[in-house]
């Protein structure tokens, strides 16, 4: 059985607290993209016995416009090509070249989906790269990118595994997390989950023994890679600066202390009044550069710059703030939801700077399969379901006075962490450079109308958006 984290929700004093709890519901199904850009998931819905995409949910990461209707056809432009498809038709066109999408074409409520199997030539023909398409753990490659890893076992009194990446990775692992960075884990598995990095293995399983560290298991499902370790001992994960190597090594007794001793304080929010304030987050930032533009340009410094825009124009505004980040430090996707969370937000902003594309993309939470709560329980990965109306409304309200600047706005919804873990209204603000001009992502006269339309789209609905679930 597969396990997923849940949230149980309950009233203290003036405030509420939101906890992370277990419950034995399968994951949602996902598809996960591995470009040199970006890393996304998109949702795979079931459709008469075969699993389906939505377009705009593959496409709209690497930058295409939302699809048109032409007459009968769907079409969606991305890199200078365009492609055509049609409802109920199982091929497609790409500059001229028909080709097979593996099942029909269907339309719900002006979302086009297709056939999971078609993103292997929608996207090789789109991009003109080669993809690496493993279907059945869901996980796509787009171009030379895989990170490869060999581990090293070393016997004797304090065995270690040392794993080397090779490039940096940050893997998700046991919740238990100390303030130094080490990483706790149950005394008979040590399991690291990766998201977010194109981790792949030749070899499945590898044996050490029947000590502390007995053997290393990897495997790929749905759209994650995973790699387990087994052993008879409680291990401690230790990274490197560089994030390119990972050792695993038994703890010593103080340090395998229980992680629930180790609980976050409740923060003051928690014992104050629920006041409105929107929270802030900077997209990556630490070891995470995000998105390389050049130079000395990196994705982590230009939202960061952007996020503390936004805070000035909103205290001008008399609107509350607070920043996930206000300094280059590498906040967990997972603990940037807590926090949020915990706080009881009005609203919550992420701030991301990439191409490819143009403009602006605005991005509020999708939930292909919300799961509703079950008496004091919600489920993690569609927390955001009471908050999802007020999340389209929000981004809504912004990319209107992003457009009002004369910008171009796409405005999409995508499963994008972590807004679909969020229990307030939640959307994603996306800058794309201006034609092939990396460098005007980091424009001071750009951003400003930028953060000015963002504001002005909270302050707008304020008032809808305020209202706590």
């Amino acid at each position: 059985m597969r396990w997923n984290r849940f949230l149980i929700i309950f009233g203290i004093a003036s405030g509420i607290c939101v906890q992370a709890m277990i419950s034995g519901v399968a994951p949602e199904q996902q598809l996960t993209v591995y470009t040199a850009q970006t890393t996304y998931s998109l949702p795979v819905v079931e459709r008469e016995g075969k699993p389906y995409i939505g377009l705009a949910d593959l496409l709209a990461p690497l930058g295409a416009g939302a699809p048109q209707l032409k007459g009968k056809e769907w079409r969606v432009q991305l890199n200078k090509s365009e492609a055509r498809l049609a409802e109920g038709k199982d091929k497609a066109i790409i500059q001229g070249t028909q080709f097979d999408l593996e099942g029909k074409v269907r339309v719900e409520d002006q979302r086009v989906l297709v056939p999971m199997a078609a993103a292997l030539p929608l996207l090789s023909r789109l991009l003109n790269v080669s993809i690496d398409f493993h279907q059945p753990s869901r996980r796509l490659f787009v171009g030379n990118i895989l990170a490869r890893f060999s581990a090293s076992f070393k016997d004797g009194d304090t065995p270690s595994l040392t794993l080397t990446f090779s490039q940096p990775v940050d893997p998700d692992a046991d919740r238990g997390e100390d303030r130094s960075g080490v990483l706790f884990t149950h005394s008979d598995h040590t399991t690291l989950i990766f998201r977010k990095e194109p981790v792949i293995s030749e070899t499945s399983k590898q044996e050490f023994g029947n000590g502390a560290i007995q053997s290393m298991t990897f495997s790929e499902e749905n759209g994650k890679a995973v790699l387990t370790v087994t052993g008879n001992a409680h291990l401690n994960i230790v990274r490197s600066d560089d994030r390119k190597t990972i050792t695993l090594q038994p703890a010593t007794p103080a340090a395998s202390a229980s992680p629930a001793a180790q609980a976050v304080p409740a923060t003051d929010s928690q014992h104050r009044g629920q006041e409105f304030f929107v929270m802030i987050d900077a997209g990556h930032g630490g070891y995470d550069k995000g998105a390389n533009f050049g130079g000395k340009l990196l994705e982590k410094d230009v939202t960061l710059r952007l996020a503390r825009d936004l805070r000035k124009e909103l205290e001008e505004r008399g609107i509350p703030s607070r920043m996930l980040r206000d300094s280059d430090v590498d906040v967990p996707m997972e603990r940037r939801a807590e926090i949020t969370n915990e706080q009881r937000a009005g609203i919550y902003v992420a701030l991301h700077a990439g191409g490819p594309g143009h403009g602006v993309r605005v991005y509020t939470p999708l939930l292909a399969d919300p799961q509703q709560a079950t008496g004091r329980f919600l489920p993690w990965d569609s927390a955001q379901v009471a908050a999802l109306d007020r999340s389209k409304a929000a981004g809504q309200a912004i990319a209107s006075e992003l457009r009002k600047k004369g910008m171009d706005v796409a405005t999409l919804g995508i499963p994008i962490r972590p807004l679909n873990n969020l229990v307030v209204p939640a959307i994603a603000v996306e800058l794309a450079p201006e034609g092939d001009d990396l460098q005007s992502l980091g424009s001071s006269k750009r951003n400003a109308g930028i953060v000015s339309a963002i504001a002005t789209g909270i302050t707008q609905v304020r008032g809808q958006i305020g209202a706590r679930p």
